[in-house]
């Protein structure tokens, strides 16, 4: 972890150096406030050393505009300075600082209320990435990586949203795998769940960076395609279709043959809503599983 030290008297940025070292940190050195606050800009800066008085910016202002920033981890801030007023200190506290240190405190007690700070800083981090882990789990399917049914429905609401204010179609892929129960009960759950991750990886293949893909449910997927029109919406789905006729689910395993089936559907301008979208593009794959099985349909 590197500790941000903002003091503009050369002497006490040595001091705090030292005290940061000895602490098992890396010390990072400015002078000014627009420095300081540049610096928060660029990199990630868990705790930060804030001299007040500085040229330019003071610490307060430098304190203040750090608050506002969104990054994302929070500073722990510790304000330095000469001050000793209960105003000052209380000023300094409404500005953000977590804490105020005197500049005639000892080097015992400030290396260890640094010391605070880092554990504080430490323990905030931890806790935010727990969150930020915890907000990609509940958008995940959990076998195949790809967004889960809740995710990918939230994503085609997007879409739509994004495409009525642009004027421009959005399409979507509805695709089922053909008999998978075949698969589950001729070669176990352990080959079709494979059959599932290797589809899932053909798809996200198969696909541009901005479209979103989901399962939707068992072997069932959705692929939000946006700013797309029919006819490519119908040859992606074709690529998908031809690709997925190679799929080995298995090294060991050489007499399985996977297809799927496909229904699309186009709304041109995005003027239709998420569930009569999904509904037209499953009406679709139905007719294509009544037709043979192993083809793209399309809602029209």
């Amino acid at each position: 972890m590197k500790i941000l030290i903002a003091q503009d008297n050369p002497a006490g940025r040595k001091i705090l150096s030292k005290i940061v070292a000895d602490l098992g940190y890396d010390p990072v050195t400015v002078n000014s406030g627009e420095d300081t606050l540049e610096y928060v800009k660029q990199n990630e800066c868990s705790v930060v050393l804030l001299d007040w008085m500085m040229p330019g910016m003071d610490g307060i202002e430098v304190c203040r505009q750090i608050r506002m920033l969104d990054g994302e981890y929070a500073c722990y801030i510790i304000i330095n300075s000469a001050r000793e007023g209960s105003d000052d200190i209380s000023r300094a506290l409404r500005a953000g600082a977590n804490d105020y240190i005197s500049k005639k405190t000892s080097s015992t007690e400030l290396k260890a209320r640094i010391g605070v700070g880092i554990r504080t800083a430490q323990l905030e981090k931890k806790l935010m990435d727990l969150n930020n882990r915890l907000k990609y789990l509940v958008r995940i399917d959990s076998l195949t990586g790809l967004l889960n049914h809740t995710a990918i429905l939230k994503e085609l609401s997007i879409e739509l949203d994004r495409g009525r204010r642009d004027a421009t179609s959005t399409s979507i892929l509805m695709l089922d795998l053909d008999r998978f129960k075949m698969v589950n009960d001729t070669f176990g759950h352990q080959i079709g769940d494979k059959t599932l991750i290797r589809f899932s990886s053909l798809l996200s293949q198969n696909c541009r960076s901005f479209d979103r893909i989901g399962r939707y449910g068992g072997e069932e997927f959705l692929i939000v395609l946006p700013r797309t029109d029919e006819e490519e919406c119908l040859a992606i789905g074709n690529r998908i279709r031809i690709q997925t006729g190679t799929l080995q689910p298995g090294d060991d395993i050489n007499n399985l043959r996977i297809t799927c089936s496909i229904g699309c559907c186009t709304t041109v301008n995005s003027q239709k809503r998420s569930f009569s979208l999904i509904a037209a593009a499953d009406s679709a794959l139905f007719r294509a599983k009544r037709a043979g099985r192993n083809l793209v349909k399309s809602c029209k």
